[in-house]
């Protein structure tokens, strides 16, 4: 019983430790997210579109990238947004 109350309490100092690294983490740079075309917002999207596979999410944008090499980043994450979305608009309207 001693074996897993000392369990329980080693956990929860864990818990609260790594709670208090990534607040100071977060309080340090405090400073705003630069993302005025919103393109963060759209890699987030598409990567739970990925079902987290945040690679398959880069491949896509490079894949743009190397077929539209004049396209600004926030342009290559809109037209890879595009193109993961398309099968889905294509299920939906027959």
């Amino acid at each position: 019983m001693l074996d897993w109350l000392l369990f329980l309490a080693v956990g929860v100092l864990a818990v609260y430790a790594a709670d208090r690294i990534w607040l100071r983490h977060v309080e340090r740079s405090g400073q705003q997210l630069h993302d005025p075309e919103g393109y963060l917002e759209l890699t987030a999207r598409m990567t739970e579109l990925c079902h987290g596979d945040r690679a398959h999410v880069d491949q896509l944008i490079r894949e743009q990238k190397r077929l539209h090499p004049q396209a600004t980043h926030a342009d290559a994450v809109r037209l890879a947004m595009r193109q993961l979305l398309a099968p889905q608009e294509i299920r939906k309207n027959p």
